[in-house]
């Protein structure tokens, strides 16, 4: 996405010239809100910084990752700071700041005041005031969707309001409503695709994409179930038929689109966070490498962190290459656990005896073995490290000169889950037939057995009751691991936090046996700390506390 990889020469509030007039003096005590806005270029130098509000690469703060720490599959030890393992110990309460960060009013402000500019500024292509409004558009109805699913009923403002005006909470379904409607509104004002010196800004399909997340995600408290699924299927279809995108192929394809080898040009990329050099990179390397692996040879911090790490309940569900689960296939050797597994695991995990460069040199390698009884131990779960022993890989990238400075794009919506998002509509209105079509599709495209040749698995951990839902769920888990908020996605919507919110555990205690399923496992971080506990308040977050106290007409929500 060239143009927004190098939009900023200027902040925000001085993008009064364009970057060839950098020579020009301007007087920052003039600047002032009726200076800037004025003209085609200030305005998508502003859109430009609302970009800045899609997802980041981080397993913190605002970060991709961080909803998915609250599911069964993964936790986060939270090194060096002091934000509850980042929540994923499910200790909650209304002062956990970690939980904040879908609650973005400030954001919001942002994208109301660039809108209400937006009519007044000067364009030289009368086209592109259009766009630039439904882009815009797209991100706020993006952060409000998101705060729908969390919060419930949130203040919907769409206006400049003033300090004083102190918002009380809308009904759910309120801004669910104006979520839909300004999708509806914006789909067919944003292009199909860009050319090149614009690729990777929002498109139309990355509208039908949210609105179809929004639809399916509104079934854990919405009334009419049947108009969600028909509304998820409809946009779905309407993405597939633009023929605008497809599976890469293969599991070369799959292991693409977490390097830059898919940045811009990938097939199956519907919305990414693009690398922006010098500004913006994101820490994703950093924070899921192996403490014993190589930094960059530029590094200048000491240690990687490796603070996230997948449950072995994640782990052992993982499909066999026969489409089974591990403890259901003969032919499954806990000698050699994985070999003959579904292809994506080990390009999401990072798994006991996994070689890399090692962190003294890029040419020696280090063996990856976080048991604390079988050398080495750098990455010994007990220490700060991976808390579970199976720790994140997507995005990993050994080449980059830092790996603080990683340069891939961070992918939001990629084609699979429209496919699965269809399946999983289709099979909410009863037509399994078709819903088996799609879901094999994401199946087939790494090597794994159809379910119309084998049948469909059994799910008895986190049922819906549905079995066509249960497998499109389990293919969700195991394509979308530890890479964005799905799996929470899927918990929150389907009511399944008391059926897998459970004590976390890592690898086998066993030396001999690393792939051991009925014996004893450490539990994460090797304490009781992720000893999780589930309350039904949880589907919906605390409201910030420190929201509460700025503003006396909001109400927290019930059991906090």
């Amino acid at each position: 996405m060239k143009n927004i990889k190098t939009f900023f020469c200027i902040s925000l509030l001085i993008a009064t010239a364009s970057c060839s007039d950098y020579l020009d003096v301007v007087d920052l005590d003039e600047l002032t809100s009726e200076s800037v806005f004025q003209t085609e270029n200030d305005m998508e130098y502003a859109l430009n910084q609302l970009y800045t509000f899609l997802p980041i690469g981080s397993v913190e703060e605002a970060g991709i990752v961080l909803p998915y720490f609250w599911t069964d599959d993964a936790v986060h030890r939270s090194i060096n700071n002091s934000g509850g393992s980042q929540a994923s110990d499910f200790n909650w309460v209304a002062t956990s700041a970690v939980l904040d960060n879908y609650y973005r009013y400030a954001a919001i402000a942002d994208m109301n005041f660039f809108l209400e500019a937006l009519p007044g500024a000067d364009f030289t292509t009368e086209s592109n005031r259009e766009r630039f409004g439904a882009e815009a558009r797209f991100i706020r109805a993006m952060t409000y969707e998101t705060m729908v699913l969390a919060y419930g009923d949130v203040p919907l403002v769409t206006t400049i309001i003033s300090a004083s005006d102190l918002p009380a909470r809308t009904p759910r379904l309120e801004v669910f409503n104006f979520v839909i409607s300004e999708l509806d509104e914006i789909a067919d004002q944003l292009p199909l695709t860009y050319d090149s010196a614009n690729a990777g800004r929002i498109t139309r399909g990355a509208a039908l994409t949210l609105k179809a997340r929004a639809y399916l995600n509104a079934l854990g408290w919405h009334s009419d179930k049947a108009a969600l699924y028909k509304g998820a299927e409809d946009a779905c279809k309407a993405i597939i038929d633009s023929n605008m995108y497809s599976l890469a192929p293969g599991i070369s394809g799959f292991e693409a689109q977490f390097t830059t080898a898919s940045d811009i040009v990938s097939t199956e990329t519907i919305l990414a966070t693009s690398y922006i050099p010098v500004t913006f990179t994101h820490a994703l390397p950093y924070q899921i490498a192996p403490k014993g692996a190589w930094r960059g040879s530029a590094a200048t911090f000491s240690n990687n962190q490796s603070r996230p790490g997948y449950s072995s309940d994640f782990i052992e569900e993982v499909q066999t290459i026969n489409g089974k689960f591990p403890k259901d296939d003969a032919t499954y050797d806990p000698l050699n656990p994985w070999a003959n597994r579904d292809p994506r695991l080990a390009v999401s995990v990072m798994l006991p005896g996994d070689v890399m460069p090692s962190k003294g040199s890029y040419t020696t390698s280090y063996t990856y073995q976080p048991h604390p009884n079988i050398a080495p131990s750098t990455d010994n779960l007990t220490a700060t490290s991976s808390p579970t022993g199976y720790s994140f890989k997507k995005y990993l990238d050994f080449t980059l000169s830092s790996l603080g400075l990683a340069d891939a794009d961070i992918k939001v919506f990629r084609y699979s889950e429209v496919l699965l998002m269809y399946a999983e509509a289709l099979a909410g209105r009863g037509n399994d037939s078709d819903a088996l079509v799609y879901l094999d599709q994401v199946r087939e495209r790494v090597g794994m057995p159809k379910y119309a040749t084998i049948g469909l698995p059994t799910v008895t951990r986190g049922t819906t009751g549905n079995q066509m839902i249960d497998a499109i769920l389990l293919e969700r888990r195991y394509e979308f691991a530890g890479e964005g908020p799905q799996r929470w996605f899927d918990i929150w919507r389907y009511k399944l936090g008391s059926q897998v919110i459970k004590q976390v555990y890592g690898i086998p205690k066993s030396t001999t046996i690393p792939g051991d399923l009925v014996g004893e496992k450490y539990t994460a971080a090797n304490s009781t700390f992720f000893n999780r506990v589930w309350d039904d308040k949880f589907y919906l977050l605390p409201i910030p506390q420190t929201a509460l106290d700025a503003n006396s007409s909001l109400t927290q929500n019930p059991g906090y």
